[in-house]
């Protein structure tokens, strides 16, 4: 699967593994560090400021993928993280609970 990341300026076409969704510092977890990496990076931008992000790491932070990197996403991966660590059954991927 080939999926579109970063801006216009910087558009690439990223495989799906090269990346997990939510996991901004690519450690193998989703979890309440990549919510606080996001909400540092979303604060950047905002004050027109670079951020810091690679495209990879812009896609994997993009969870609800609208485009932008924001605190909607930091959020997302906040419920993810407390949905992953309290969840019983089978633990669906992020793509996946992003649907519900």
């Amino acid at each position: 699967m080939i999926i579109s990341g970063g801006d216009l300026a910087e558009r690439v076409r990223l495989y799906s593994d090269d990346f997990t969704f939510g996991d901004v510092n690519n450690d193998g977890m989703t979890d309440a560090v990549d919510a606080s990496s996001v909400l540092s990076y979303y604060a950047m931008i905002s004050t027109n400021q670079e951020g810091g992000y690679s495209v990879v790491q812009k896609t994997a932070a993009d969870v609800n993928q609208d485009g932008e990197v924001n605190a909607v996403d930091a959020s997302n991966i906040l419920s993810y993280y407390a949905y992953i660590s309290t969840a019983k059954e089978e633990i669906k991927p992020m793509k996946e609970f992003m649907k519900k």
